[in-house]
């Protein structure tokens, strides 16, 4: 998690916020940062990445698509967590979608790392 932080941190500072991401960076981004590290999930994010043109624009409700598909295909995902998801994506239906740039996607990125590392905090205590 430290190593993950640190990239984090290092993204922040070294790339312009404007930088839009493309789905393939998007992909890489999401493994590299370990918000995605099951081999069967990478294995399926990579396939996704493969079906899209290398220079395709990611976007907040491609993202939130992405992650609702790994979600649905991970064996630890609750019926939250499926609510949860069909929420979000309910809520952004009727919001025009927007592309994602480095500014928009490392916050999202670093509020997926907090989420999980308080996870496993909760899980070490237990």
């Amino acid at each position: 998690m430290i190593a993950e932080r640190q990239i984090l941190g290092l993204l922040k500072i070294v790339v312009p916020g404007e930088t839009s991401l493309s789905v393939a960076s998007e992909v890489a981004m999401l493994e590299i940062l370990g918000i995605v590290s099951s081999p069967e999930l990478v294995k399926a994010m990579h396939l996704s990445a493969l079906l899209v043109p290398a220079a395709t624009p990611a976007t907040l409700k491609g993202l939130i698509q992405l992650l609702g598909g790994l979600m649905k295909m991970n064996p630890k995902s609750t019926k939250d967590h499926h609510d949860t998801i069909a929420k979000v994506t309910a809520s952004l239906a009727t919001s025009p979608d927007v592309p994602l740039t480095f500014g928009t996607f490392l916050p999202i990125c670093d509020a997926l790392l907090q989420k999980a590392s308080h996870h496993r905090g909760k899980h070490k205590t237990s």
